[in-house]
C-alpha cells in the first residue's frame, strides 16, 4: 500500500458537525434570551448557558466538544477576561467572543490585548445577529485551520510514524518510522493489535473517548501517551483518520522533548514573575526595615546582651542569603549542578534550631538517616520551610518525624512527616502552588519553595497520609551515600546534646497551635 496516499480518498464523507457554544451572563434575563436567539439563529447549534464562568469551566471537562465561548465582561467572582485565562489553559485554540452592555473603547482594548478572538457590544437592536455571525465566522475560521494542519499531516505521512489498522483493530501496514517510535521491527507489529503500543490506560481511554469520537467526527487530533518496547512511555501527537473500511489510519510522532522544554521554559518564567515581586518588595523590604530598626538596637544596648543581637545580625545575613538564592534560581532556573556529600541528620539539626523547633513539642530522628548529594543551603531551605509549615499547621505540641526510603535497591530518600491534621487529597497538588496558604497572615510560598529545591535537585516530592494522621512529604530520586564524616558528626551531635541537654533523637519544638490543615505558610 503506498504511504503517501493513506490519508487521501479514503475518509468517510459526514455532515457539517453541530455547533456547541457555551455561554456566561450572570444577568439571568440576558442569558436566556442570548442562549433562546442564538438557537433560533444559527444552523445546526446547541447553545448552553451559564450563571458564572465556573459553569463554564466545568462544561469543558465534558465529553462534548466546544466550539465557541461567548461571555460577558463584568461578572462576580471571575471576570470575562479571568474566565479567558482559565480556558486557555486547557482549550488554547477555542473561538472565544467577549458580548458586554459595558463596552467602551478601553474594555475593547483590554480584551483584544487579552487574546479574545472577538468583541461585540450588546445592543437592543441587532446585537444577536452581529453575535451570531460573529460566532459562525470564528468556527469556520476555527474548522479551516484544523482542515489545514490534517492535510498538512497526510502530505508529511512519509517522514511521520503512520499505521493503517483494519475493522479487527490490527496493524495491516507499518512504516519504519511508526515502527522505530515505538523500539520494534515492522515485521514485530504488522498482524498485532494496536493495543501493544499503549500502557493500558490508554487503552481504556481509546475505547471510550477516542474510537467513540472517531467514529462520529471521522477524524481526531490529540496527544496520548505510548508505550515502548522496553516498556518505557513517552507523550505522542496521534492523528487518527477513519476508513470506509471501518478501520482508520494513524499518525504518531513522539513530542516528549518538546512538551518538556514547552514545561521548563513555562515554569521557568513563572519563578522569574513569582519571585522577583516576592524578593523585589515582599521580603526585601521588611527587611530592611528590621536591620534599620537592629542598628538603633544596637546603639543602647546594655551589657550581656551583645550576643543576642550579633545572633539577630546573624539571622538577618542568612535571610538574606536564601533571598538572593532564590532569586537566583527564578530568573536562571539552574539546577544543583554541583552536589555534595550531606549529612541529613545535621542538616535536620541545623535547620530545627533555626525555626524554633527545639523549644516546645518535638521532632524524632530515625537512626537509619542516610546522607545524600545536595546542595546544602537549599536543604536547609527545604527543612526549614517543612518544620516552620508543621509549626503553623500541625497544632499545638507536635511531633515531627523524618525517616528514610527504601525500594527493592536500597535507600532512595526521605521523608518527614507529622502528626498534625493531614492535608486532604484534593489538595495535594495545589499546596505546592506559590501563593496558596490557607493562612492569612501567610505568604504561601513555603511548600513552593520545597517543590522548586527538591525540582532542582532531580527528586521528587509528594504528600500522604502519616502514621498517626498528619502530612507526610515524601522525596524520590534522591542519591544516597554511605560515608559521609561519620565520626565528625557523631562528636557533633554529642557537643550538641552536651550544650543543650537535648535527646539524642527527640528535640522539644515550637507549637503555635492551630487547628487548621497542614498546607504552605
Amino acid at each position: 500500500m503506498n504511504e503517501g496516499g493513506f490519508l487521501w480518498g479514503t475518509a468517510t464523507e459526514r455532515a457539517e458537525p453541530q455547533v456547541n457554544v457555551l455561554v456566561a451572563d450572570d444577568d439571568d434575563a440576558m442569558r436566556q434570551t442570548t442562549v433562546k436567539l442564538l438557537e433560533a439563529t444559527l444552523t445546526n447549534a446547541a447553545v448552553r448557558g451559564f450563571p458564572s464562568a465556573q459553569g463554564v469551566l466545568d462544561a469543558l471537562t465534558d465529553e462534548t466538544p466546544v466550539d465557541c465561548i461567548v461571555s460577558d465582561y463584568e461578572m462576580p467572582e471571575m471576570s470575562g477576561l479571568e474566565l479567558l485565562e482559565a480556558v486557555r489553559e486547557s482549550e488554547p485554540d477555542v473561538p472565544f467572543i467577549i458580548y458586554t452592555g459595558h463596552g467602551n473603547e478601553d474594555v475593547a482594548s483590554d480584551a483584544i490585548s487579552a487574546g479574545v478572538t472577538d468583541y461585540v457590544r450588546k445592543s437592543v437592536t441587532g446585537g444577536h445577529q452581529i453575535l451570531a455571525n460573529r460566532i459562525e465566522s470564528a468556527v469556520a475560521r476555527r474548522r479551516a485551520e484544523v482542515e489545514r494542519e490534517l492535510q498538512a499531516l497526510a502530505m508529511s505521512t512519509v517522514e511521520e510514524g503512520i499505521a493503517v489498522i483494519d475493522s479487527e483493530g490490527r496493524f495491516v501496514e507499518v512504516n519504519r518510522a511508526y515502527a522505530e517510535t515505538y523500539g520494534y521491527d515492522r515485521d514485530e507489529l504488522v498482524g498485532e493489535s494496536w493495543e501493544r503500543v499503549n500502557p493500558p490506560e490508554e487503552n481504556e481511554r481509546m475505547h471510550l473517548q477516542i474510537l467513540p469520537a472517531l467514529e462520529e467526527e471521522g477524524t481526531w487530533h490529540g496527544e496520548s501517551v505510548g508505550l515502548r518496547k522496553d516498556g518505557s512511555t513517552f507523550v505522542k501527537s496521534k492523528s487518527l483518520t477513519k476508513l470506509q473500511t471501518d478501520g482508520f489510519v494513524c499518525a504518531v510522532r513522539d513530542v516528549t522533548e518538546q512538551r518538556n522544554a514547552e514545561n521548563a521554559l513555562r515554569e521557568q518564567n513563572e519563578r522569574l514573575r513569582e519571585f522577583a515581586r516576592l524578593v523585589s518588595h515582599d521580603l526585601r523590604n521588611p527587611l530592611n526595615v528590621a536591620e534599620g530598626y537592629l542598628s538603633i538596637v544596637e546603639e543602647s544596648v546594655g551589657e550581656g546582651l551583645e550576643d543576642d543581637v550579633e545572633r539577630i545580625r546573624n539571622a538577618h545575613d542568612r535571610m538574606r542569603r536564601l533571598i538572593d538564592d532564590m532569586l537566583r534560581l527564578a530568573r536562571e532556573g539552574r539546577l544543583v549542578d554541583n552536589p555534595q556529600p550531606v549529612a541529613l541528620t545535621a542538616v535536620v539539626e541545623t535547620a530545627a534550631l533555626t525555626v524554633g523547633l527545639g523549644n516546645e513539642g518535638s521532632y524524632v530522628v530515625e537512626a537509619d538517616l542516610p546522607a545524600v548529594l545536595a546542595d546544602e543551603e537549599r536543604l536547609n531551605a527545604l527543612f526549614e520551610n517543612l518544620f516552620g509549615n508543621a509549626i503553623e499547621h500541625a497544632g499545638p505540641d507536635p511531633t515531627v518525624r523524618i525517616g528514610s526510603l527504601t525500594d527493592d535497591y536500597g535507600d532512595c530518600g526521605f521523608y518527614v512527616e507529622d502528626d498534625g491534621p493531614g492535608v486532604p487529597q484534593s489538595r495535594h497538588v495545589k499546596v505546592f502552588e506559590s501563593g496558596f496558604t490557607t493562612n492569612r497572615s501567610g505568604t504561601g510560598f513555603g511548600l513552593a519553595i520545597v517543590k522548586r529545591i527538591a525540582n532542582a535537585h532531580g527528586w521528587t516530592v509528594s504528600i500522604r497520609d502519616g502514621r498517626d494522621g498528619g502530612a507526610r512529604f515524601e522525596f524520590r530520586g534522591v542519591d544516597v551515600v554511605d560515608d559521609v564524616g561519620e565520626t565528625d558528626e557523631t562528636e557533633a551531635d554529642e557537643t550538641e546534646a552536651d550544650e543543650t541537654g537535648a535527646d539524642e533523637t527527640e528535640t522539644d519544638a515550637v507549637a503555635d497551635g492551630g487547628d487548621g490543615t497542614d498546607e504552605s505558610a
